[in-house]
């Protein structure tokens, strides 16, 4: 019977050490690519296949109503954020401000 607690506070003591000596978890991030000026579908995939899938950029219209953007080869980027070589991950994805071609 004290073979048994001895083994079964090594197990615990074993089973703490592992949990403080690994690091957490580092989400993973991507570098930002230039997409400024492209249009819209082409930016689009440019972060998409950069993030290999993991991150879709969410847009905004630069000026006006705010529209949907269904046809993104109806757009064109006016501005990113972040910036191009900046970081970009799935907690914070890029941000694109559009217009129709030839508005920015």
């Amino acid at each position: 019977m004290q073979v048994t607690s001895v083994v079964g506070v090594a197990t615990v003591l074993v089973a703490t050490a592992l949990a403080v000596a690994a690091p957490a978890a580092a989400q993973p991030s991507w570098e930002m690519p230039d997409v400024e000026g492209e249009v819209l579908q082409d930016a689009w995939d440019k972060v998409v296949s950069t993030t290999d899938g993991a991150v879709v950029p969410e847009t905004a219209t630069a000026e006006g109503p705010p529209f949907e953007q269904f046809n993104l080869t109806n757009w064109e980027v006016c501005s990113q954020s972040p910036d191009e070589g900046d970081e970009i991950s799935a907690e914070s994805p890029p941000e694109l401000e559009v217009m129709r071609p030839g508005g920015c």
